[in-house]
């Protein structure tokens, strides 16, 4: 048996509002720019930074490598690649594309630049990359180990698998626990995620008769890991494994989340990060700037966020009000049937 909490989403969501409003437009700045691809950090001084000077990683930069965002910690991170060699390379292979490819020492050099700079990075559905196995492995044998930091934060994300086989799974868990040695990795999961992989790892020698649930079943995966932090995309919930702490965060009451839309979750997760929150805060921000966009269809702002949150406040205060007046009239019903005369 195992404790999992419940997280007050309410006082979570009172706690956001004070550090959100104080940010200001640099709210908007990080909004304005973390869809595309990478970022440099704005919270890490008082000037609003500018990047018209800049110039971006070319598209080829995230199509290879199965990376969906990079935030970065310097404007020298945001360099010029040696881009003629890396586009061409990525567009001539780019079906069989793997890290023996990369055979240009400029290239490397670039990238070895560019990670030296890097925060935070957010891969792709494993599923989804071809030859990510190949290409990620070899990105922290041959760029992150060389930099010996441990401060990186990693999310990734695994996808559908229904096409692979159950090595590759095997494979892809043992190259996330491996970046756990550079720093802070976060592995997002959804229900059929989990059920596969329980009965990938444990179905054939498990009681047909009596099937463990989710959370056991995310227990029992989650201690195969050896990695900061599992997310579990429940249809109603967002469940946390990680070293520390076990705990469960419920959706707005009017919603379900399993539709969150994973490039904002990430943009709201990820400021949580930034910000240096608790990992139940950012959880919250991701929830609440992907329901931003997929429930209106909006690019999320700092007023948006914050009218959001509010709503969401309201909405489980109601909750919370209806819920003690039910209970109070089943209390009452039930002391007036005990009172009455048979």
């Amino acid at each position: 048996m195992f404790n999992i909490q419940f997280k007050e989403t309410q006082t979570i969501l009172t706690e956001l509002l004070g550090p959100l409003q104080e940010m200001g437009e640099t709210i908007d700045f990080y909004f304005d720019h973390v869809i595309d691809g990478e970022i440099l950090n704005p919270f890490l001084s008082g000037e609003r930074i500018t990047m018209a000077n800049n110039e971006a990683l070319p598209p080829e930069f995230f199509k290879g490598f199965g990376i969906r965002t990079l935030i970065l910690d310097t404007s020298h991170g945001r360099l010029s690649f040696s881009e003629k060699n890396f586009v061409d390379t990525i567009n001539r292979d780019a079906e069989t594309f793997r890290w023996r490819s990369l055979k240009d020492d400029l290239i490397l050099d670039d990238l070895n630049m560019l990670f030296k700079n890097v925060q935070i990075v957010v891969f792709d559905d494993w599923s989804d990359v071809q030859n990510a196995s190949d290409l990620w492995d070899n990105l922290r044998r041959n760029v992150l180990m060389p930099l010996k930091r441990s401060d990186f934060h990693f999310i990734f994300y695994l996808g559908d698998t229904a096409m692979r086989l159950a090595f590759e799974v095997d494979e892809f868990l043992d190259i996330v626990c491996d970046f756990s040695v550079h720093g802070k990795v976060t592995l997002v999961l959804d229900e059929q995620n989990i059920d596969n992989m329980w009965a990938m790892y444990f179905g054939r020698n498990a009681n047909n008769s009596i099937l463990p649930g989710l959370r056991e079943k995310c227990r029992s995966v989650f201690d195969l890991i050896n990695i900061e932090h599992v997310l579990i995309e429940s249809f109603a919930s967002t469940i946390l494994f990680s070293r520390q702490q076990q705990f469960e965060i419920e959706g707005r009451n009017s919603r379900r989340i399993s539709n969150i839309d994973k490039k904002y979750f990430d943009s709201g997760y990820m400021l949580g990060l930034l910000l240096k929150m608790n990992i139940s805060h950012s959880i919250v921000l991701g929830l609440a700037v992907s329901g931003i966009y997929t429930e209106n269809g909006l690019k999320p702002d700092r007023r948006a966020l914050l009218y959001y949150i509010e709503n969401w406040m309201s909405e489980k205060e109601s909750y919370q009000i209806n819920e003690r007046e039910l209970t109070a009239s089943r209390s009452n019903t039930i002391s007036f049937q005990f009172l009455s005369p048979a």
